[in-house]
């Protein structure tokens, strides 16, 4: 366990971390998705609905998954992603219900 002054260190790092906009940039692959780049909110909307983490996380959390799957001798199997089609659907419905609204 770390101490109480390595703790304080790793928050004074960390504090300078989120200084850096390359830090905070959104690395999540759905650039059309529509909170792309407010991980806040998407983070929120994964919690609640609780069926799978954000796309940014999914990449590292399946690396270390995998490892364990190995040891109890089994596979895994990514899900597959939301197609494209889906997402300029709703770009497309949100433009005709704001002409709609005109």
């Amino acid at each position: 366990m770390r101490t109480k002054q390595e703790y304080y260190e790793l928050i004074l790092k960390n504090r300078e971390l989120v200084k850096d906009p390359e830090v905070l940039r959104c690395t999540c692959t759905q650039t059309l998705c529509e909170w792309h780049g407010r991980c806040r909110e998407c983070v929120a909307l994964h919690r609640y609905h609780k069926d799978h983490v954000p796309a940014c996380l999914q990449s590292f959390i399946n690396d270390k998954l995998k490892e364990i799957v190995k040891i109890g001798e089994l596979i895994a199997v990514e899900k597959e992603p939301t197609p494209i089609e889906y997402r300029m659907y709703v770009k497309e419905q949100d433009e005709k219900l704001s002409k709609s609204s005109e």
